[in-house]
């Protein structure tokens, strides 16, 4: 018995030792979370235009056509919260920020926060970008705690994967038109129904991280540019009405509140734009390639408009 209780625990000895490797390992790969981080402590300092928000920028927005300057701080389901903290962190390393972009989407208003919703994710915001949200002795700060995500890694070290899916400024990888499934299509309705909640939402939650994000705004001298990225349309045409309505209704209350305030905010609308074709879509709700240098050039267009005497 002594025998095998000493073989049971030499075996968790050597178990958590690899665990603990496989941590320390993981945690030195490249990711596009780690890019950016390391990209904003090296040369922040030089950016005038900072995009952030979720997958609608992140996959929707070039740095490289909309300006000279501009950096790509979006990633996956990235909440209005993520944006808030990460603008606090970087803003007294950014003397040059001029303005900031962040998206109002379908879902803006009604998805629960991310360690409700996709709990997983936040794991990357401790880890990689360093994010001071969560204690250092909760499962956020492990990567073995998204076990799947772990392995996954490991396997990319040793079949020499590439992990890092932004470009050098910060735009997502991936999305191009080429690796598009065939049937994306008949996903639209899948697509609203996963955005559409049922649930009263977060809307008073999340327009008080908004109002937040225009004080300091205001403070800096900074402009704020709210952008809806195009939809497709069998997806736009599957929204609930109510849904809909509260992203609407928020657009034009922080729009009314920016003038009492003193804030320059602008709204570009490009939900229902109908310069977007089929082989601008990745799929219902996100861009390929190809759309976003439409949507990043249209912006830019406008940007330069709305800027001239």
């Amino acid at each position: 018995m002594k025998r095998f209780l000493r073989n049971i625990l030499i075996f968790s000895i050597l178990t958590l030792l690899l665990l603990g490797v496989g941590e320390l390992v993981v945690r030195s790969l490249p990711t596009s979370y780690s890019y950016k981080t390391k990209w904003m402590e090296e040369r922040s300092g030089g950016v005038k235009t900072l995009i952030l928000g979720s997958s609608h920028t992140y996959y929707g927005l070039r740095p490289d056509l909309l300006g000279d300057s501009v950096f790509n701080l979006a990633n996956v389901s990235q909440t209005p919260e993520y944006d808030l903290i990460l603008l606090k962190k970087y803003l007294p390393k950014m003397p040059g920020l001029r303005s900031i972009i962040i998206p109002i989407s379908y879902f803006t208003y009604r998805d629960p926060v991310l360690e409700e919703d996709e709990w997983k994710l936040a794991i990357r915001y401790k880890t990689q970008m360093g994010l001071d949200v969560h204690s250092d002795f909760s499962r956020y700060n492990f990567e073995l705690s998204d076990f799947d995500a772990y392995t996954g890694k490991l396997k990319n070290l040793v079949f020499e994967s590439p992990a890092n899916r932004c470009d050098s400024l910060g735009f997502g990888l991936g999305y191009d038109l080429k690796h598009r499934a065939s049937h994306w299509k008949e996903h639209s309705g899948e697509r609203a129904a996963k955005h559409t909640r049922t649930t009263p939402g977060r809307f008073r939650e999340v327009l008080a991280v908004q109002r937040e994000l225009l004080r300091l705004a205001r403070e800096h001298g900074i402009a704020v540019i709210i952008l809806t990225t195009p939809g497709w349309k069998d997806y736009v045409s599957a929204f609930d009405s109510a849904q809909y309505a509260e992203m609407r209704q928020g657009v034009r209350q922080l729009l009314r509140e920016s003038n009492s305030i003193g804030v320059k905010v602008s709204y570009y609308d490009f939900l229902t734009d109908h310069r977007f074709t089929d082989s601008d879509f990745y799929d219902p709700d996100h861009l390929t390639d190809r759309g976003a240098a439409r949507l990043t050039r249209l912006l830019a267009d406008t940007l330069r408009l709305s800027s001239r005497p």
